[in-house]
């Protein structure tokens, strides 16, 4: 990205002070360069810092694991444990078997090594053909669990985020609503795309309680949604479910704190601050789409029965399976 703030900003210096253009100009590439050295050299730095061991909840002591719900994976953000959870009947969902995470794209070799550990049945990704054309997931070769791919949104993501690069480049993302663009999305989440989550539904049932991981991009909108009416489901609290979703708001802002802190640098506060929104997760978004499945379906029950297709008979094999 051009940095049209910066050179908008020489402009006034020059008009301001009358002094030779090309002394300004090379005392602001000197401050920018010097800024961006400084920062590229710190995060190399980071780089050389050794990973700690992969902790996996349900590896530890039970009174530890919730404190190691976010799972320390090297390249893969948001990956979390949806175990604990307080549940249907005074049963809580099971350790171990229920996985959620942003895209497997930038797994390093240790990271695949740590997936075998989790024992996988199925992995399920929801990203678009364009995401994962442009950034395919890194496996280990011959993966023993099976790769099912639903994708949600499309090429929507992908115009969203071309859309977002266009606007940073020519000054007009201020007028962008990130949250009532949210918003619209888990609407369509909770309608548009019911087939698309029905069959995810369907991949949990056909794992039979076997561990399950599945993911988007950045783990916390299509993913979120995913694992809401999973919770739900499994009779988890509505405000469990929400506390759970919000949890990917720091995740995702701490994986992209080195674009934020560029976005800082040479667009400005208001910019990454924009972007940052939308990096983020708000309960507000869940709560428009289950909004919306009360006003398309009539209530969860019946999006349960008649968007999503389950009898009272698959609601209880998947709470026998999933809950202990």
């Amino acid at each position: 990205m051009r940095c049209d703030a910066g050179s908008a900003m020489l402009s006034r210096e020059r008009l301001k002070h009358g002094r030779p253009e090309g002394e300004r100009n090379l005392n602001k590439k000197a401050v920018y360069w010097t800024l961006f050295g400084v920062f590229v050299l710190a995060m190399a730095s980071v780089q050389f810092i050794p990973s700690p061991p992969l902790q996996i909840p349900v590896e530890m002591p039970a009174a530890q694991r919730d404190a190691h719900r976010l799972i320390n994976f090297e390249g893969i953000d948001n990956f979390r444990d949806l175990g604990g959870y307080p549940a249907a009947g005074g049963k809580t969902v099971k350790w171990g078997t229920l996985y959620r995470s942003g895209s497997l794209s930038e797994a390093s070799r240790a990271d695949q090594q740590g997936l075998l550990k989790l024992g996988l049945h199925t992995l399920i990704d929801l990203r678009s053909a364009e995401e994962k054309e442009a950034e395919p997931n890194q496996l280990p070769a011959t993966p023993p669990f099976r790769v099912v791919e639903i994708p949600v949104l499309d090429g929507g993501a992908q115009g969203l985020a071309d859309e977002i690069t266009s606007r940073i480049d020519d000054g007009t993302l201020a007028t962008f609503d990130a949250n009532a663009f949210m918003i619209a999305a888990n609407r369509q989440f909770a309608n548009e795309f019911t087939p698309q989550f029905r069959q995810f539904v369907q991949a949990l049932q056909q794992a039979e309680g076997q561990p399950v991981l599945w993911h988007c991009t950045a783990g916390k909108d299509r993913t979120g949604f995913a694992a809401a009416i999973l919770l739900r489901i499994l009779g988890v609290s509505q405000e469990q479910v929400l506390a759970d979703y919000a949890l990917s708001k720091e995740s995702a802002l701490d994986a992209h704190r080195r674009e934020l802190t560029m976005l800082r640098l040479f667009k400005g506060e208001d910019v990454a601050a924009k972007v940052g929104v939308l990096l983020g997760a708000e309960r507000p978004w869940l709560l428009a789409a289950f909004e919306e499945i009360d006003q398309r379906w009539g209530d969860f029950d019946k999006y349960l029965q008649d968007g999503l297709q389950l009898g009272p008979e698959d609601i209880a094999n998947l709470r026998q399976t999933l809950l202990e």
